[in-house]
């Protein structure tokens, strides 16, 4: 007896160019016919490679600003939370107040008789006549 395995085909699926992709590379590919045919190779690899480090640079220095950013919110906020600390331990207590209040009523209705609820029971199933 013979065992066969199936293999999964892979989804052929078909990437689509961002937005803007292709007027860049139409300028690219325009501006590399102006160059002549002999150094044609060796400008295109060069251009690439000063293309490809442009935008090193600029995801560095994305990155870079996103650290500094959060560097300086983290900065601000430590220092709003040292001027701030006296008015921590007020909100507390007047929380703990609040929850002491809605807890009397809470009780007082529990002494109170009350009246019974009317709840409706579920929906009778449809059963069907016996013959």
């Amino acid at each position: 007896m013979e065992s066969h395995t199936i293999m999964a085909k892979a989804e052929t699926t078909t990437n689509r160019s961002p937005r803007g992709a292709k007027p860049v590379s139409q300028a690219f590919f325009t501006a590399l016919d102006s160059i002549p045919e002999a150094s044609r190779d060796a400008v295109a690899k060069a251009a690439l490679v000063m293309m490809r480090d442009g935008l090193k640079l600029q995801r560095e220095k994305t990155k870079a600003a996103a650290v500094k950013e959060k560097a300086t919110a983290a900065k601000t906020k430590a220092a709003a939370a040292k001027e701030k600390p006296a008015a921590k331990p007020v909100a507390k207590k007047a929380v703990a107040k609040k929850r002491v209040a809605k807890a009397k009523p809470v009780a007082a209705v529990a002494e109170a008789p009350a009246a019974p609820a009317k709840r409706r029971g579920r929906k009778p199933a449809a059963v069907p006549a016996a013959a």
